[in-house]
Protein backbone atom coordinates (compact mmCIF):
# COMPACT_ATOMS: atom_id res chain seq x y z
CA UNK A 1 0.00 0.00 0.00
CA UNK A 2 1.27 3.42 -0.96
CA UNK A 3 -0.58 5.41 1.89
CA UNK A 4 -1.43 5.01 5.02
CA UNK A 5 -2.31 8.09 6.96
CA UNK A 6 -5.99 8.30 7.76
CA UNK A 7 -6.67 4.72 6.95
CA UNK A 8 -8.39 2.34 9.11
CA UNK A 9 -6.52 -0.82 10.77
CA UNK A 10 -8.47 -3.78 12.79
CA UNK A 11 -5.62 -5.86 14.99
CA UNK A 12 -7.15 -8.59 16.82
CA UNK A 13 -4.93 -9.91 20.17
CA UNK A 14 -4.54 -6.28 20.26
CA UNK A 15 -3.93 -5.81 24.21
CA UNK A 16 -0.26 -6.80 24.46
CA UNK A 17 2.16 -8.48 22.55
CA UNK A 18 2.43 -8.17 19.05
CA UNK A 19 -0.97 -7.21 18.10
CA UNK A 20 -0.47 -3.81 20.78
CA UNK A 21 3.30 -3.37 18.73
CA UNK A 22 0.66 -3.05 15.51
CA UNK A 23 -2.08 -1.11 16.68
CA UNK A 24 0.71 1.28 18.57
CA UNK A 25 2.65 1.69 15.18
CA UNK A 26 -0.22 2.00 13.33
CA UNK A 27 -1.31 4.99 15.35
CA UNK A 28 1.87 6.43 15.25
CA UNK A 29 1.65 6.65 11.01
CA UNK A 30 -1.92 8.40 11.71
CA UNK A 31 -4.00 5.59 11.12
CA UNK A 32 -7.25 4.74 12.95
CA UNK A 33 -7.05 1.58 14.92
CA UNK A 34 -9.30 -0.78 16.23
CA UNK A 35 -8.06 -3.11 18.66
CA UNK A 36 -9.78 -6.06 19.40
CA UNK A 37 -9.37 -8.88 22.33
CA UNK A 38 -10.94 -11.26 24.67
CA UNK A 39 -9.64 -9.54 27.79
CA UNK A 40 -11.74 -6.14 28.32
CA UNK A 41 -9.33 -4.93 30.82
CA UNK A 42 -6.34 -5.57 29.11
CA UNK A 43 -7.91 -4.05 25.99
CA UNK A 44 -9.59 -1.04 28.14
CA UNK A 45 -6.03 -0.21 29.07
CA UNK A 46 -4.39 -0.51 25.54
CA UNK A 47 -6.67 2.05 24.03
CA UNK A 48 -6.51 4.00 27.07
CA UNK A 49 -3.00 4.65 26.29
CA UNK A 50 -2.91 4.40 22.32
CA UNK A 51 -5.63 7.73 23.28
CA UNK A 52 -3.68 9.14 25.50
CA UNK A 53 -0.94 9.43 23.26
CA UNK A 54 -2.32 10.77 20.70
CA UNK A 55 -3.73 7.82 18.47
CA UNK A 56 -7.33 7.97 17.54
CA UNK A 57 -8.17 4.20 18.56
CA UNK A 58 -11.29 2.30 19.65
CA UNK A 59 -11.53 -1.52 21.42
CA UNK A 60 -14.43 -3.82 20.46
CA UNK A 61 -13.68 -6.87 22.89
CA UNK A 62 -13.94 -10.21 20.63
CA UNK A 63 -13.64 -13.64 20.61
CA UNK A 64 -12.20 -14.60 17.53
CA UNK A 65 -12.61 -18.35 17.58
CA UNK A 66 -16.98 -17.45 17.08
CA UNK A 67 -18.26 -16.49 13.77
CA UNK A 68 -20.29 -14.05 14.95
CA UNK A 69 -17.70 -12.16 17.28
CA UNK A 70 -16.18 -11.31 14.10
CA UNK A 71 -19.14 -10.04 11.82
CA UNK A 72 -19.67 -7.44 15.21
CA UNK A 73 -16.13 -6.63 15.20
CA UNK A 74 -16.27 -5.46 11.22
CA UNK A 75 -19.76 -3.75 11.68
CA UNK A 76 -17.92 -1.93 14.59
CA UNK A 77 -14.91 -0.42 12.90
CA UNK A 78 -17.39 0.50 10.01
CA UNK A 79 -19.20 2.27 12.28
CA UNK A 80 -16.90 4.29 13.91
CA UNK A 81 -14.19 4.82 11.17
CA UNK A 82 -16.57 4.34 7.42
CA UNK A 83 -14.14 1.34 6.24
CA UNK A 84 -11.39 -1.35 6.45
CA UNK A 85 -8.30 -0.87 5.22
CA UNK A 86 -5.89 -3.36 7.31
CA UNK A 87 -6.92 -6.68 9.17
CA UNK A 88 -4.09 -7.98 11.60
CA UNK A 89 -5.43 -11.40 11.77
CA UNK A 90 -3.24 -12.00 14.86
CA UNK A 91 -4.70 -13.25 18.22
CA UNK A 92 -3.14 -16.63 19.70
CA UNK A 93 -2.73 -18.50 22.46
CA UNK A 94 0.55 -21.35 23.58
CA UNK A 95 -2.73 -23.79 23.67
CA UNK A 96 -2.38 -27.07 25.23
CA UNK A 97 1.17 -28.78 25.45
CA UNK A 98 2.07 -32.60 25.85
CA UNK A 99 1.77 -36.00 24.22
CA UNK A 100 -0.02 -35.78 20.99
CA UNK A 101 -1.58 -39.11 22.35
CA UNK A 102 -2.37 -37.68 25.61
CA UNK A 103 -4.17 -34.18 24.60
CA UNK A 104 -7.40 -34.10 25.02
CA UNK A 105 -10.17 -33.63 22.30
CA UNK A 106 -10.94 -30.29 24.44
CA UNK A 107 -7.35 -29.45 24.28
CA UNK A 108 -7.12 -29.59 20.31
CA UNK A 109 -10.61 -27.76 19.88
CA UNK A 110 -9.72 -25.29 22.25
CA UNK A 111 -5.98 -24.40 21.20
CA UNK A 112 -7.34 -24.67 16.98
CA UNK A 113 -10.61 -22.57 17.60
CA UNK A 114 -8.50 -19.58 18.57
CA UNK A 115 -5.56 -20.34 16.39
CA UNK A 116 -7.21 -21.66 13.05
CA UNK A 117 -10.96 -21.12 13.19
CA UNK A 118 -9.71 -17.39 14.62
CA UNK A 119 -8.27 -16.96 11.33
CA UNK A 120 -10.90 -18.48 9.13
CA UNK A 121 -13.61 -16.60 10.34
CA UNK A 122 -11.38 -13.02 9.93
CA UNK A 123 -10.37 -14.21 6.24
CA UNK A 124 -14.30 -14.94 5.67
CA UNK A 125 -15.69 -11.81 7.02
CA UNK A 126 -12.69 -9.07 6.41
CA UNK A 127 -11.57 -10.37 2.77
CA UNK A 128 -14.85 -9.88 0.90
CA UNK A 129 -15.02 -6.04 2.18
CA UNK A 130 -11.65 -5.11 1.13
CA UNK A 131 -12.08 -7.20 -2.45
CA UNK A 132 -15.13 -5.39 -2.34
CA UNK A 133 -13.27 -2.08 -2.83
CA UNK A 134 -10.39 -3.42 -4.38
CA UNK A 135 -7.86 -2.10 -1.74
CA UNK A 136 -6.46 -3.04 1.58
CA UNK A 137 -4.22 -5.37 3.27
CA UNK A 138 -4.44 -8.43 5.06
CA UNK A 139 -1.38 -9.43 7.80
CA UNK A 140 -2.17 -13.09 9.02
CA UNK A 141 0.32 -13.97 12.36
CA UNK A 142 1.47 -17.75 11.79
CA UNK A 143 4.73 -18.96 13.37
CA UNK A 144 8.06 -20.81 12.43
CA UNK A 145 5.70 -23.02 13.74
CA UNK A 146 4.31 -23.09 10.88
CA UNK A 147 7.40 -24.64 8.59
CA UNK A 148 8.80 -27.02 11.08
CA UNK A 149 7.10 -29.50 13.62
CA UNK A 150 8.46 -29.68 17.21
CA UNK A 151 7.74 -32.13 19.63
CA UNK A 152 5.32 -31.77 22.33
CA UNK A 153 2.76 -28.90 21.01
CA UNK A 154 0.51 -30.84 18.11
CA UNK A 155 -2.33 -28.21 18.64
CA UNK A 156 -0.36 -24.83 18.21
CA UNK A 157 1.79 -26.41 15.45
CA UNK A 158 -1.55 -28.02 13.54
CA UNK A 159 -2.80 -24.61 13.76
CA UNK A 160 -0.04 -22.27 12.91
CA UNK A 161 0.24 -24.96 9.50
CA UNK A 162 -2.91 -24.70 8.85
CA UNK A 163 -2.36 -20.40 8.77
CA UNK A 164 0.10 -20.41 6.42
CA UNK A 165 -1.37 -22.34 4.36
CA UNK A 166 -4.23 -20.70 4.04
CA UNK A 167 -2.58 -16.89 3.82
CA UNK A 168 -0.44 -18.62 0.46
CA UNK A 169 -3.63 -20.28 -0.32
CA UNK A 170 -5.06 -16.45 0.18
CA UNK A 171 -2.63 -14.89 -1.65
CA UNK A 172 -2.68 -16.79 -4.99
CA UNK A 173 -6.50 -16.51 -4.90
CA UNK A 174 -6.17 -12.78 -4.95
CA UNK A 175 -3.45 -12.85 -7.35
CA UNK A 176 -5.83 -15.00 -10.27
CA UNK A 177 -8.29 -12.59 -9.42
CA UNK A 178 -6.35 -9.59 -10.20
CA UNK A 179 -7.46 -7.94 -7.08
CA UNK A 180 -5.03 -5.01 -5.29
CA UNK A 181 -5.51 -6.48 -1.42
CA UNK A 182 -2.60 -7.36 -0.31
CA UNK A 183 -1.40 -10.35 1.65
CA UNK A 184 1.41 -10.55 4.66
CA UNK A 185 1.82 -14.03 6.53
CA UNK A 186 3.89 -13.09 9.34
CA UNK A 187 5.78 -15.98 10.75
CA UNK A 188 7.41 -14.66 14.44
CA UNK A 189 10.73 -16.87 15.87
CA UNK A 190 10.81 -16.24 19.32
CA UNK A 191 9.60 -12.72 20.72
CA UNK A 192 9.13 -11.52 24.29
CA UNK A 193 5.45 -11.81 24.43
CA UNK A 194 3.19 -13.39 27.16
CA UNK A 195 1.64 -15.79 25.03
CA UNK A 196 3.43 -18.89 26.84
CA UNK A 197 3.21 -17.02 30.34
CA UNK A 198 -0.82 -17.44 30.02
CA UNK A 199 -0.13 -21.28 29.58
CA UNK A 200 1.97 -21.53 32.58
CA UNK A 201 -0.74 -19.53 34.66
CA UNK A 202 -3.20 -22.30 33.37
CA UNK A 203 -3.85 -24.94 36.33
CA UNK A 204 -2.18 -27.99 35.21
CA UNK A 205 -3.93 -30.38 33.81
CA UNK A 206 -6.61 -27.91 32.47
CA UNK A 207 -7.42 -27.20 28.82
CA UNK A 208 -4.57 -24.67 27.35
CA UNK A 209 -2.44 -25.80 29.89
CA UNK A 210 0.77 -28.38 29.95
CA UNK A 211 -0.69 -31.50 30.30
CA UNK A 212 2.00 -33.87 31.10
CA UNK A 213 5.61 -33.75 32.12
CA UNK A 214 6.85 -33.60 28.38
CA UNK A 215 4.61 -30.52 28.00
CA UNK A 216 5.75 -28.97 31.52
CA UNK A 217 9.27 -29.53 30.12
CA UNK A 218 8.75 -27.78 26.50
CA UNK A 219 7.06 -25.09 28.80
CA UNK A 220 10.40 -23.85 30.96
CA UNK A 221 12.04 -24.17 27.41
CA UNK A 222 10.15 -22.03 25.69
CA UNK A 223 9.70 -19.40 28.94
CA UNK A 224 13.51 -19.34 28.56
CA UNK A 225 13.38 -18.69 25.17
CA UNK A 226 11.10 -16.09 24.83
CA UNK A 227 12.67 -13.96 28.13
CA UNK A 228 15.55 -13.44 25.87
CA UNK A 229 13.47 -12.90 22.20
CA UNK A 230 13.04 -10.26 20.24
CA UNK A 231 11.29 -6.89 21.42
CA UNK A 232 7.15 -6.98 20.44
CA UNK A 233 7.64 -3.08 19.36
CA UNK A 234 9.96 -4.17 16.43
CA UNK A 235 7.54 -6.99 15.28
CA UNK A 236 5.39 -3.80 14.66
CA UNK A 237 7.73 -2.07 12.77
CA UNK A 238 8.03 -4.91 10.39
CA UNK A 239 4.49 -5.32 9.94
CA UNK A 240 4.24 -1.94 8.87
CA UNK A 241 7.33 -2.02 6.32
CA UNK A 242 5.41 -5.39 5.19
CA UNK A 243 2.49 -3.80 3.94
CA UNK A 244 4.12 -0.61 2.45
CA UNK A 245 6.11 -3.19 0.71
CA UNK A 246 3.20 -5.62 -0.41
CA UNK A 247 5.61 -8.51 1.26
CA UNK A 248 3.77 -11.91 1.56
CA UNK A 249 6.49 -13.58 3.81
CA UNK A 250 7.80 -11.64 7.26
CA UNK A 251 10.18 -13.74 9.24
CA UNK A 252 11.01 -11.72 12.36
CA UNK A 253 14.42 -12.76 12.20
CA UNK A 254 16.75 -15.31 10.48
CA UNK A 255 17.49 -17.98 13.02
CA UNK A 256 15.49 -20.07 11.67
CA UNK A 257 16.40 -19.96 8.20
CA UNK A 258 18.24 -22.97 8.53
CA UNK A 259 16.36 -25.72 10.08
CA UNK A 260 13.12 -24.77 7.56
CA UNK A 261 15.86 -25.46 4.85
CA UNK A 262 16.98 -28.87 6.05
CA UNK A 263 13.05 -29.30 6.50
CA UNK A 264 12.32 -28.84 2.94
CA UNK A 265 15.43 -30.72 1.93
CA UNK A 266 14.77 -33.84 4.07
CA UNK A 267 10.82 -33.70 2.14
CA UNK A 268 12.70 -33.25 -1.22
CA UNK A 269 14.75 -36.49 -0.28
CA UNK A 270 11.56 -38.17 1.23
CA UNK A 271 14.41 -38.47 4.14
CA UNK A 272 12.82 -39.04 8.32
CA UNK A 273 12.19 -35.74 9.61
CA UNK A 274 14.71 -34.45 12.43
CA UNK A 275 14.08 -31.53 14.40
CA UNK A 276 16.97 -29.15 15.09
CA UNK A 277 17.08 -25.74 16.32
Amino acid sequence: MEKLVGKTAVVTGAASGMGLAMARRFAREEMNVVLSDIDESKLDAAVTEIQADGGNAQGVVTDVSLESDNVQLLDASIDVFGTVDVVCLNAGVQGSIGRSWALSAEDYKWTMGILLDGVIHGVRTFVPHLVDQDAGHVVITASIAGHISSPFGAPYNIAKHGVATLAETLFHELKVEKSNVGVTCLCPGFVNTDIVRSTAARESGSVGSAIDDRGDQMLELTLRALSGGLDPEVVGQQVLDAIYNDQFWLFTDQDWDEPIAARADQIARRSPPRFQR
